[in-house]
């Protein structure tokens, strides 16, 4: 589906239309979805009702550059679209505040930037679909996030609830009177005004918030607002030197897509004024270093006023800590987190980011487990936080509140990235370090690589949502891609590698519902990519993966040297081989139920061999979205043999060295594949406890 732009309109509709027909577990469509042409298309809808004529002439103007394809063309055809559709009245509005008498003078690339923006291709969003999200889970037709602010409508006599309804991106509200129209292939939703969209860079933005100018003015003066605004996209990426194909990864075949673009993304997590001169008496940029300086050392302020320059050393302590409260890559706050095969009446669900002060990492977490509510005066229960402490193994700390919206009605997505607002600075000093990362950190394979969230290709449209039954709603999900040597920084896959993305489905034995493979055409695969950075200390390295008899047998190296034997993902005689018994159901041996001691030592053999369960806070669904207790014997990891973790090595790591990862085939005939789903880092303090200490939770 790449070389189109040489092609007609109508050839080009046709391919259009047979790229939909390719099937695999991701593309599949409900049948209600399929294009009959019995009844009228968006298309038809936006130039039959006089009330969008003017969207209308503006979507007919529009080219997807992409492609060369006319935008209404596509809005003629069989998907699933969301046309969030401005009245008459809001486009008059919108022509009037830029100076437009008709839509003729729009220029026509700004109709194409419009159309899109208000278009969403892939999903078909009701109101209802809205609940519970920041933003929405699928990009538009621009390719970027629409945030949502929901505006609730009260019976001011009895106090009811009339309505919700939501405004988009701080501009457009949906009317809620008008909303909901469905036709064969979507859904308009009318809209009170044309919705605006940034294309600025994100330290741009953020200066148009007086309530962080703070922090705004130390990330000028420490480079970090330079940094992004030199970082918007690779230039150089051409996805039309590859091929969109089908791989066999072990189950099925599964398509998966070249990334159109490579875009950088960064995420800033910005203290307001207000938090920084009440909670810690910092009103100028030399209180802010010197609150720094506190955490990290370095020089007098004095000495760092006389040579602006040492305030861009990747040393000064102010720049570390502003750069500690970014990200290099776009975090929409519903896909910081997710709860795909989370439990979240046990665990909250949990991310570690590298971040952009070199060789650290924060914990995001999103706050779902009752218990763990009340560490600080205000939690706000489905709220995202930041190094917030283990409630599992009794750390209390609060960690920092990040607000869903920035504080003040102000736009809050830019052209390269997203900011929020926090009650709070995080920061990578002593004091983080020893108590937030003493603990088990498991990192899906997902946040490795900023590339993957700032291009959308986890976009969310599956798992980000709660139900009352804390069961994420099975819908429908998002390609699969692949990943050519060169497109993911800091990451070697030899010639002949195959590195694949699959994506979020519910039903897979994935921790968080995807995965990462990597395979060979002939039979060699050899990858090399970095490590997150934890604290220096002992650690055993483990990785998560499903064990499948088209597996093979790697080698692990840290750092090039190579460690511990071959591990073989094969699930032949897998059972046997390490001892594995059900942790937690009706199938666990009797002799095992009625003796602690007995279980405990049954665990611990299978420890000493290097296995653990899988765990006990994950789960997995049957494809009609309920708890899968048939076919792998019970939903939860810790009861399916296919999904346990291997140690690969018990290693110091040195918190000041770029620790690296490779795995490299030792037998992989018959193009089987290496499988990588998460890593987990757990220091000693965790996994060496004996006697009267707490062990390790099986969480």
């Amino acid at each position: 589906m790449k070389n189109w732009k040489n092609i007609n309109t109508v050839f080009l509709l046709l391919a259009i239309l047979g790229g939909y027909m390719l099937t695999s577990c991701n593309d599949d469509m409900a049948e209600e979805n399929y294009y009959t042409f019995t009844g009228e298309m968006m298309s038809d809808y936006l130039q039959n009702h006089e009330e969008y004529s003017e969207f209308a002439a503006i979507v007919r103007r529009a080219t997807n550059s992409e492609r060369g394809v006319n935008i209404m063309d596509l809005l003629s055809v069989r998907g699933q679209y969301t046309c969030f559709a401005p009245t008459n009245d809001a486009v008059a509005a919108y022509l009037k505040s830029n100076g437009y008498s008709s839509v003729n003078d729009i220029p026509a690339d700004i109709c194409d930037t419009l159309a899109r923006t208000h278009l969403i291709n892939g999903k078909a969003y009701n109101v209802v679909d809205l609940t519970g999200y920041s933003s929405l889970p699928t990009v538009n037709m621009n390719d970027r996030y629409l945030t949502l602010k929901p505006d609730t409508m009260i019976d001011e006599a009895s106090g009811d609830t009339l309505y919700i309804t939501y405004r988009l991106n701080r501009s457009g509200e949906i009317i809620y009177q008008l909303a909901n129209d469905s036709v064969e292939n979507g859904i308009v939703q009318p809209v009170d005004a044309v919705l605006s969209v940034s294309n600025q860079t994100l330290p741009d933005l953020m200066v148009e918030n007086p309530n962080i100018s703070l922090f705004n003015q130390a990330m000028e003066a420490t480079g970090i607002a330079l940094i992004m605004r030199s970082k918007v996209k690779d230039g150089t990426w051409n996805p039309d030197k590859y091929q969109d194909r089908s791989i066999y990864t072990g189950a099925q075949w599964d398509y998966c897509h070249i990334p159109e673009n490579k875009k950088y993304g960064f995420t800033a997590f910005a203290c307001p004024d207000k938090v920084l001169r009440d909670k810690y008496q910092i009103t100028d940029l030399e209180t802010f270093y010197n609150y720094a300086r506190g955490i990290y050392g370095g020089d007098e302020w004095a000495t760092v006023e006389a040579n602006p320059k040492k305030m861009t050393e990747l040393n000064n302590p102010l720049r570390r800590l502003i750069a500690y409260n970014c990200l290099n890559r776009l975090g929409m706050y519903d896909m910081l987190t997710t709860i795909c095969t989370i439990a979240t009446d046990l665990v909250n669900p949990t991310e570690w980011y590298s971040t952009m002060d070199s060789l650290t990492t924060i914990k995001v977490e999103r706050l779902t487990v009752k218990n763990f509510i009340g560490f600080g005066e205000n939690d706000v229960k489905d709220d995202l936080y930041l190094n917030r402490g283990d409630g599992n193994r009794n750390d209390h700390t609060p960690g920092i509140h990040v607000d869903r919206n920035a504080e003040g009605d102000f736009e809050q997505t830019a052209l390269n990235g997203v900011y929020y607002t926090t009650d709070g600075l995080a920061d990578y000093g002593t004091e983080t370090k020893d108590n937030i990362f003493n603990t088990r950190i498991r990192m899906d394979m997902y946040t490795f690589f900023p590339e993957v969230m700032s291009n959308s290709i986890r976009d969310g449209r599956t798992t980000n949502r709660m139900s009352d039954s804390n069961i994420p709603d099975p819908a429908v999900t998002s390609p699969n891609y692949w990943f050519p040597n060169g497109y993911l920084d800091n990451v070697k896959i030899n010639e002949d590698g195959v590195f694949l993305f699959q994506s979020q489905h519910n039903t897979y034995w994935s921790y968080e519902g995807d995965e990462f493979n990597l395979f060979s055409e002939v039979n060699n695969y050899d990858i090399t990519f970095n490590l997150p950075s934890v604290p220096t200390g002992t650690y055993q390295i483990r990785l998560g993966f499903a064990n499948m008899p088209t597996r093979g047998i790697c080698q692990f190296y840290l750092d090039g040297i190579p460690k511990n034997i071959p591990f073989d993902q094969r699930s032949d005689n897998f059972e046997s081989r390490v001892g594995y018994f059900e942790l937690n159901s009706g199938n666990t041996p009797s002799a095992y139920r009625n003796d602690a001691e007995a279980f405990e030592a049954a665990k611990k053999n299978m420890h000493n061999l290097g296995w653990y369960h899988g765990p006990k806070s994950v789960f997995v669904m049957n494809g009609e979205g309920h708890l899968d207790g048939t076919n792998n014997r019970g939903a939860y990891f810790s009861n399916i043999a296919r999904t346990c973790r291997f140690v690969l090595c018990t290693e110091k790591l040195d918190e000041n060295v770029q620790h690296t990862i490779r795995i490299k085939s030792v037998w992989a005939i018959g193009q089987t594949v290496v499988m990588f789903d998460y890593f987990e880092l757990v220091p000693k303090s965790v996994y060496g406890v004996e006697g009267e200490g707490r062990a390790e939770d099986d969480l």
